[in-house]
């Protein structure tokens, strides 16, 4: 009886389903329990606070656009610490917010708690959600267990990823949205492109691109029931924010100003590209946003058969993040579906080829991102360094994209020179 149970092809292929689950997902687990002690918000700083007092604004009443509300933030102690130290005066440029109301709502749950307890169940919700996200990422990518293990293990050993959670952000919400994007887009489904895009609501400066590029498509295809549930979600849920915060647009679009303001943020692709060409920032700009607007056209141009959507709004994602002139690592996050789509497509190359991308983007995340955070805070060296991981990106997708479309012409020549052989013989 169990020499029958052993042979079964049933029984057989839920054994290959276990061992594949096992070896694409309990190396991810073993590097998320070694980081989690660096990875976990240390108390005082980051914006953990920020966030949850934010959302203890909302649920008291007050307003997180009020300036004059934030100068009660030294009563929660150690906690406070590093928003205490931006909000000396409250008026300060560090300390407006310039999110969307819909984020401060995201957080008030947590507000509705003691402050340690309530930042303990903010904490764990951040490192579940990036953590899934992760998870999310790797079922829609594809491939072999291997290459899924590959890509689990580097994305949570990166620094966007460490630095997501320890700085208390959700960039994790924003990958989930991009998937859900895609996995609407691709099944014709209203609801998940819906829910996407409230979720990218939550950061809009980071998304610009992906709206754009996201509308043209539905336009394009005439997708008439997916604009009106994605129009209708994000207009009542703006039209509900605008009606309790009146002045949250003037206030965004003030914070925003002020970020600017401040010069180029360190991680973003803008201090990235003007290193480059100190004399003239504009042309390094110019040039490095050239590269990337090329590289995305060939990835979606050669990306394999059903993955151009994916192709499509992994690499706007990516190409959104060289938009914003002030960027922080965490969001370099949102590299990660273009990257992982890159990883997919390289399997399906020839062996050599495949180990030498898959290594040089593994490698990149889990080695040359920390690279990039160090020799950035160094003398004479290149200024934002961690703003090339958007070009990279695009770069690996659109060699994994190109490679694989000349390999399949290559195959499909072949056979079509065996079937005239086979027809003439």
């Amino acid at each position: 009886m169990s020499s029958r149970r052993w042979t079964d092809p049933t029984s057989s292929a839920s054994r290959a389903r276990v061992l594949n689950a096992l070896v694409a997902y309990v190396p991810f687990v073993l590097v998320l329990a070694a980081l989690a002690p660096i990875t976990w918000p240390t108390e005082g700083t980051g914006d953990t606070f920020y966030f949850w007092y934010a959302g203890h604004l909302v649920v008291t009443g007050s307003s997180p656009y009020d300036p004059s509300a934030w100068s009660g933030v030294g009563a929660f102690g150690d906690a406070a610490a590093n928003v205490v130290r931006l909000c000396t005066p409250p008026t300060d440029p560090s300390c407006l917010w310039s999110y969307p109301p819909l984020t401060a709502w995201l957080f008030a749950p947590f507000a509705l708690f003691d402050v340690h307890i309530g930042l303990l169940l903010q904490n764990l919700f951040l490192y579940i959600t990036a953590g899934v996200s992760i998870i999310m990422l790797a079922r829609w990518m594809g491939g072999s267990a291997i290459t899924r293990a590959l890509a689990l293990s580097a994305f949570v050993a990166s620094e966007p990823f460490v630095f997501d959670i320890h700085a208390g952000h959700f960039d994790g919400l924003g990958i989930i949205g991009l998937l859900l994007v895609c996995g609407g887009l691709n099944s014709g489904r209203a609801v998940p492109v819906a829910a996407g895009a409230l979720l990218l609501s939550l950061k809009p400066h980071l998304y610009l691109l992906v709206a754009a590029v996201v509308l043209v498509l539905v336009l394009r295809e005439r997708r008439w029931r997916v604009l009106a549930a994605t129009t209708l979600t994000l207009a009542i849920v703006s039209a509900a924010a605008l009606a309790r915060e009146t002045g949250a647009l003037t206030a965004m679009i003030s914070g925003a100003s002020a970020k600017v303001a401040e010069g180029n943020g360190w991680a973003a692709t803008w201090a990235f590209a003007g290193s480059l060409v100190p004399d003239s920032p504009l042309v390094g700009y110019a040039l490095v946003f050239a590269i990337a607007v090329a590289a995305m056209w060939t990835a979606v141009r050669n990306a394999p058969r059903g993955r151009q959507t994916d192709a499509l709004v992994a690499g706007s994602a990516a190409l959104s993040l060289t938009l914003p002139p002030y960027l922080s690592p965490y969001d370099l996050m949102l590299t990660f579906p273009a990257l992982a789509l890159s990883l997919a497509i390289a399997e399906r190359l020839a062996p050599s080829s495949r180990v030498i991308l898959q290594s040089l983007i593994v490698f990149t995340l889990a080695i040359g991102t920390w690279v990039a955070i160090g020799m950035s805070h160094l003398q004479n060296t290149v200024h934002g360094l961690p703003g090339a991981l958007p070009i990279l990106a695009l770069v690996y997708l659109a060699i994994a994209s190109a490679m694989h479309a000349h390999r399949s012409r290559g195959s499909e020549r072949s056979a079509a020179a065996q079937l005239a052989r086979g027809s003439t013989a």
